[in-house]
């Protein structure tokens, strides 16, 4: 993506706005502060949520470099995630048949036809309807099976917007403390080369109790995840960068809270990433049963603006250390 193309993209109207509002609590001129953030586009390749995301109005151009930035991380997934393997993973129900043995729920397309929709409807009292093809947890709908009135309509519908269906996840009950009411997931980030695995970040997503999903896209929160001892620390932060030391449904103090299974998520997590390292980075979203853990999906070349927000810090030296590793692998 040309820079310039990318620039054209943003809306500075609705941006310059928002710039008027931190500026209330940060008492820094708006307008100096879209200056600035012309400059980061320029010299940091970041984009205007960038600006916002990471705080650069309060650091020092040392400190923006370390950054992943959107524009970054776009030509470092080039490298890391090549776009020939999208399918694989952005495709829900490949990714269900390419993951099976980490998936460990059933589901149905509409491609498998009406009878196979009917009969698993009839054999699950709730299910989730997912987009086979979708970011940020947009159109993920929590059914209970005894509401569908006309299931050939359904089955239309299902076929008309290119969705499928899942088995609902029970979660873990220590883990539904966090909020009952939405699928918390941790968010593991794997790097893979040559078949050897490792986890590089880890993070949780609560939800916000509107929806299923936990998604900051969606009101959810995120908390940073101790990956030596397996408990989440600090607080949660929402889009907004609001800090909070407890759940706001649930009011429960979110620093030292152990998560459940967490040596079986980091187990599972590195053997998932050894099913295609063709795709040298992924981001896994885990769900927690009372069974163990799952594999919600597997998002090739996450974005590491949620990373980062709740790391408090720039990833790119880590980033730049595994490209230069990938290259030399490749002889280049």
């Amino acid at each position: 993506m040309g820079l310039l193309k990318f620039a054209m993209r943003g809306n500075y109207k609705k941006y310059y706005e928002q710039l008027k509002e931190l500026s209330k609590k940060n008492h820094k001129s708006p307008f100096l502060m879209f200056i600035d953030t012309g400059l980061c586009v320029l010299v940091c390749k970041s984009g205007l949520q960038d600006y916002l995301n990471y705080k650069f109005y309060e650091k020092s151009w040392k400190e923006r470099r370390t950054y992943a930035t959107i524009g970054y991380q776009h030509e470092f997934y080039k490298i890391a995630a090549h776009w020939d393997y999208a399918p694989f993973f952005s495709n829900k129900v490949n990714f269900h048949k390419n993951f099976k043995k980490y998936v460990k729920r059933s589901c149905v397309s509409y491609d498998e036809g009406l009878d196979a929709v009917t009969e698993f409807i009839k054999n699950h009292d709730s299910i989730v309807r997912k987009p086979i093809n979708g970011l940020g947890g947009a159109s993920v709908e929590k059914i209970d099976t005894k509401d569908i009135q006309d299931v050939k309509e359904f089955y239309e519908k299902l076929k008309e917007e290119n969705c499928f269906l899942e088995e609902l996840v029970i979660q873990n009950k220590e883990w539904s403390k966090l909020n009952p009411k939405s699928l918390n997931t941790v968010r593991v980030v794997t790097y893979c080369l040559n078949g050897k695995s490792k986890v590089l970040f880890a993070v949780a997503r609560i939800g916000s109790g509107k929806s299923i999903v936990d998604n900051f896209h969606q009101g959810g929160v995120g908390v940073k995840v101790n990956i030596e001892k397996g408990c989440l620390e600090g607080n949660t932060i929402d889009k907004a960068n609001n800090e909070n030391p407890n759940t706001l449904l649930t009011n429960v103090k979110v620093d030292g809270f152990k998560i459940p299974y967490w040596k079986e998520i980091i187990q599972m997590t590195e053997e998932a990433a050894k099913v295609n390292d063709n795709v040298n980075i992924v981001g896994w979203d885990v769900g927690i049963t009372d069974d163990g853990p799952l594999l919600i999906e597997g998002n090739r070349g996450p974005g590491m603006d949620i990373i980062q927000v709740l790391y408090k810090r720039g990833v790119k030296p880590e980033l730049e250390e595994i490209k230069k590793e990938i290259l030399e692998s490749k002889g280049e």
